[in-house]
């Protein structure tokens, strides 16, 4: 116990010392001149031009157009392709209805549950917003996977989205 205090204290004088060299730092400088009436900003220093690389691009397939390309990216949702799934569940939200809603109802209760459940869940909100659910059967695939989820289900997200569906049909 006697060893911590000092290191705590050490730890939270050197977490000071940054915080006000970070915070003079970011500051400008006042100068003076000889005139005490007219004091001048001393111009801060020019930022460095940084360049980032983005790294990987994901583009999404928008419309999937032909019935071709519909079950072209219901196949890539089965990839091993992590970004291929993500791009495939993603693009499922402009496919018809009728051929997108069982398997994006799949995999928000059997896909990979940080990636493929949450753009599943986003593509089914998308395609109740855009092509209505007046049957019903998005909030059916929705309930199911909040009452059958396994441990790893994001009940409140499915909820919230359940809302949002349910909202939106009353508005029509």
């Amino acid at each position: 116990m006697e060893r911590r205090i000092p290191l705590f204290v050490g730890l939270a004088a050197l977490g000071a010392v940054v915080i006000v060299g970070w915070s003079l730092a970011r500051k400008p400088e006042m100068v003076t001149t000889g005139s005490a009436a007219e004091p001048a900003r001393k111009a801060p220093p020019p930022l460095p031009v940084l360049s980032v690389d983005a790294g990987p691009v994901v583009v999404f397939a928008t419309s999937p157009s032909s019935p071709h390309s519909v079950a072209k990216l219901i196949a890539d949702t089965a990839s091993g392709d992590a970004a291929t799934r993500a791009a495939a569940i993603a693009a499922l939200a402009e496919a018809p209805r009728t051929e997108a809603l069982p398997v994006l109802g799949r995999i928000l209760t059997d896909g990979e549950p940080e990636v493929d459940r949450p753009l599943a869940l986003r593509s089914l909100r998308d395609l109740a917003l855009n092509q209505g659910d007046a049957d019903g059967a998005i909030r059916e695939a929705v309930r199911h996977a909040i009452y059958h989820g396994d441990d790893f289900t994001k009940a409140d997200a499915l909820q919230e989205t359940l809302e949002i569906i349910e909202e939106s049909q009353q508005a029509q």
